[in-house]
């Protein structure tokens, strides 16, 4: 078996009982031993391969524990409606137009109603202007609402006599008259799945841009939470080819979307894999639920209200019940369940259903609460009691933390938000994300973003809840692969481990620095095999 010794300025290894090195040696697809140069070197023995890196420092592979690659390599296709570039609904609808050519459905994404000029969501008025004969959906920037044109409407069999007057999903104006609002998730599906289907070229091309594109910036393994979310069973199918045939570009690990997990399994034609079969990229390890929507778009579960409506403290999607009901199939089924919730009171239901289906025969599935935007001390504690898991959109702090202080939360849970050093301090175990194409992914600016806790306007947003630069990389390596019962596999760079790694062309201090351009992935290595060299 060949060996490749490596050495570079520094070797964080993220092991506590050697965290810094100076060299490692692979042997295949693992790290063998790891230690001082001399001994490396005499390890690795004569005719070993070397990869020398001064100046570099080295870190275990980067793990993005929540993204949709799929999505977002599809919205390579679409129009670009987020504010910059699109600051009113004008904007939004050029943007459309010049998306529109050839025929068939027109896609666009990615609109904020809280940033344009009109401080609302567009309407099926408005995009019925770009087009009445070919449908139109534009998707909020969160994912969790679209809007439709009359088209579009029609082509899902969506209209006033179809829809039930008094249903949320799909809004009235005061005119009786559907606005084209597709609110939340099932809703947003039953809309999208009009869409003609994507053909298995189209997918796997999208798939494949969103994976190159992460193992670029130094991810060398992704948690796909919501497979199908955007393509249906036809995602689940393109990474079970594209992994027989070689050619997932890092390792993958999923969570199938949750309406699609309950029908394979009432078809039987789902298992979930608690460990990669041998050589493989791609595991399916569970389902995904969501519990409530977004805390820009006012569908966030809350325990108080919002600082901009009083009135109001979002829903939960699901009764307690059903949720439980759902949450149980997945679990007595054998597999990982992951919970979206953004607001405290959907955190508090998740975690119920959680320990209650973990109650049932006392397999503690290690099952995770996504995002987690807004929790208490004892929200967390209870997570931590539980032996759950949760992965933090910390990027939530910059790209929105302004508005969330001054219009949605208020100046005290916008500080709290996203309870990283809370949650250090009870010792729980917690990954970072970007939910990507939500944010930008880009982990090396989600660890700055945890350490700095700076906004996009500048200002520090709860600096008591800012932690360390090795605490944050711990985040995106061990501990996000022990959110999928990977730690013994992967995240350390350790004998026996997975040898997945990125050099970065700074130091670690760099990082926590926000006078300073961040460090970016100078070489990154998958299983033991150089995937990426420097790119601008």
């Amino acid at each position: 078996m060949s060996r490749t010794l490596l050495t570079a300025e520094a070797i964080h290894t993220q092991d506590p009982s050697s965290p810094t090195v100076e060299a490692l040696v692979i042997a295949g697809d693992r790290v063998l031993a790891t230690g001082t140069r001399k001994d490396m070197a005499d390890c690795a023995g004569i005719g070993a391969r070397r990869v020398d890196l001064p100046g570099a420092t080295v870190i275990p592979g980067l793990i993005e524990s929540h993204i949709h690659p799929t999505y977002a390599g599809l919205t390579d296709g679409w129009a670009d409606c987020r504010t910059p570039p699109c600051r009113s609904i004008t904007d939004i609808q050029q943007a459309l137009r010049a998306s529109a050519g050839g025929s068939g459905w027109i896609r666009g994404w990615g609109y904020d109603d809280t940033q344009i000029a009109e401080g609302r969501h567009p309407t099926r008025t408005d995009l019925d202007a770009v087009s009445t004969d070919r449908p139109v959906i534009v998707l909020h920037i969160c994912g969790h609402f679209a809007v439709a044109n009359t088209a579009a409407l029609a082509a899902a069999g969506i209209d006033e006599s179809t829809v039930a007057a008094d249903d949320p999903l799909f809004p009235r104006g005061d005119d009786g008259r559907l606005t084209g609002m597709a609110w939340e998730i099932d809703a947003v599906s039953r809309l999208t799945a009009a869409v003609p289907a994507l053909t298995e070229q189209e997918v796997n091309g999208a798939l494949l841009r969103s994976l190159l594109s992460a193992r670029a910036r130094g991810i060398t393994t992704i948690h796909d939470l919501g497979v199908g979310l955007s393509a249906g069973e036809q995602e689940l199918a393109a990474y079970r080819s594209l992994d027989a045939s070689g050619e997932l570009p890092v390792h993958v690990v999923g969570f199938l979307r949750g309406d699609l997990a309950l029908q394979a399994l009432d078809d039987r034609r789902v298992t979930f894999e608690h460990a990669p079969a041998a050589g493989a990229h791609f595991r399916l390890a569970g389902a995904k639920f969501w519990a409530d929507g977004s805390i820009q778009g006012l569908s966030a579960a809350l325990r108080a209200p919002y600082a901009c409506d009083p009135g109001h403290h979002g829903d939960l999607l699901y009764p307690q019940e059903q949720l439980d009901e759902m949450i149980l199939r997945v679990h007595r089924a054998g597999g990982q369940v992951a919970v979206h919730a953004n607001g405290d009171a959907a955190v508090g239901a998740a975690i119920t259903s959680l320990r209650r289906a973990q109650a049932t025969d006392g397999r503690v599935g290690r099952h995770r609460i996504e995002h987690c935007q807004v929790s208490a001390p004892s929200d967390l504690a209870a997570i931590r009691e539980s032996e759950l898991g949760v992965s933090f959109f910390v990027n939530h702090v910059f790209y929105w933390g302004d508005r969330h202080r001054d219009r949605f939360l208020g100046a005290q849970r916008a500080a709290d938000m996203d309870p990283l050093a809370c949650a250090d301090e009870l010792g729980l175990r917690f990954g970072l994300h970007s939910d990507c194409p939500i944010t930008p992914m880009d982990p090396l600016a989600t660890i700055r973003t945890a350490v700095t806790r700076m906004t996009r306007g500048g200002t520090v947003l709860g600096g008591n809840q800012r932690i360390g630069v090795d605490r944050a990389i711990r985040a995106m390596t061990v501990d996000s692969a022990y959110l999928v019962h990977d730690e013994t596999r992967v995240g350390t760079l350790t004998a026996g481990r997975r040898a997945d790694l990125v050099a970065l062309d700074g130091s670690l201090g760099d990082l926590g620095d926000g006078t300073v351009d961040i460090p970016r992935p100078a070489l990154v290595m998958i299983d033991g095999e150089s995937a990426h060299q420097p790119v601008s």
